[in-house]
């Protein structure tokens, strides 16, 4: 695999020929697009995510602090500054067989405006993908015209599991139920698949079980700036999950 940058603006991942996804980190809402299957079938829809809070504004990007390849993995990690919090955030690319792909998308926000946000409605979404809202459940799928996409929310999350709101989006919070400290940090992660399209009910639910398997632990490489509470050591590792991570990206930034 291969991640490719243009300074200041994106990070594109291929695959041998095919684009997989074009992640826009200079954007005022960072969000990865041009989604393709590993066969290059393009997949409607934009991965993006804001903090779940009322007006959230744009974000500033501030730092890469990780951008990596192996011939299985793609791996890009950033600062970014919103108006009330400061976020670290990693995406990871991971081809898992023949036809499909996962993107493992997690994150450390931390409220910096000095007083405590009420958290509400959803904060990852797909954009243009065309999923009804439904209740509370581990994980929705959507099929389309260009392949199937699975969106599974990591059981440490906060109010797991979420609703679904249209679009694939996870909202986990009802509104007035929580607030976010200031100064405290909270974590989200969730796997993202990406398929080929496909009419077999029970395609959607093996995808789930994959984006499970994914967040309970994939293997990363050692890495250029380390994060506390991550690895020492050379080889594979497995994060660890907890409810909450305080962990901050140290050293490591990257010239962007």
């Amino acid at each position: 695999m291969r991640a490719t940058l243009t300074a200041g603006r994106s990070v594109t991942v291929t695959s041998g020929d095919t684009t997989l996804f074009r992640y826009d980190f200079g954007a005022p809402r960072p969000h990865a697009t041009e989604l393709r299957t590993r066969a290059g079938v393009a997949v409607r829809g934009t991965i993006a995510w804001s903090p779940p809070h009322a007006e959230p504004g744009a974000a500033t990007h501030r730092a890469l602090t990780e951008l990596s390849a192996t011939t299985s993995t793609a791996t890009i990690g950033h600062r970014l500054r919103w108006p009330a919090v400061d976020e670290w955030r990693s995406l990871t690319a991971v081809l898992t067989g023949d036809d499909t792909w996962l993107l493992l998308f997690e994150n450390t926000v931390t409220n910096v405006s000095g007083r405590a946000l009420p958290l509400a409605g959803p904060s990852l979404s797909l954009r243009v993908v065309a999923a009804p809202s439904a209740a509370r459940s581990e994980w929705q799928a959507a099929r389309l015209a260009g392949g199937t996409v699975v969106v599974v929310d990591d059981s440490a999350n906060l109010a797991h599991p979420p609703r679904w709101s249209a679009g694939l989006s996870p909202a986990p919070f009802d509104t007035g139920t929580r607030t976010l400290r200031s100064d405290q940090t909270i974590a989200f992660r969730y796997a993202v698949i990406i398929a080929p399209a496909s009419h077999d009910a029970r395609r959607a639910p093996r995808l789930a079980a994959l984006g499970r398997d994914a967040l309970a632990g994939i293997p990363v490489a050692v890495r250029g700036g380390l994060c506390h509470g991550e690895h020492t050591r050379h080889g594979p590792v497995r994060r660890t999950r907890t409810p909450v991570l305080t962990r901050q990206c140290t050293g490591g930034a990257l010239s962007s």
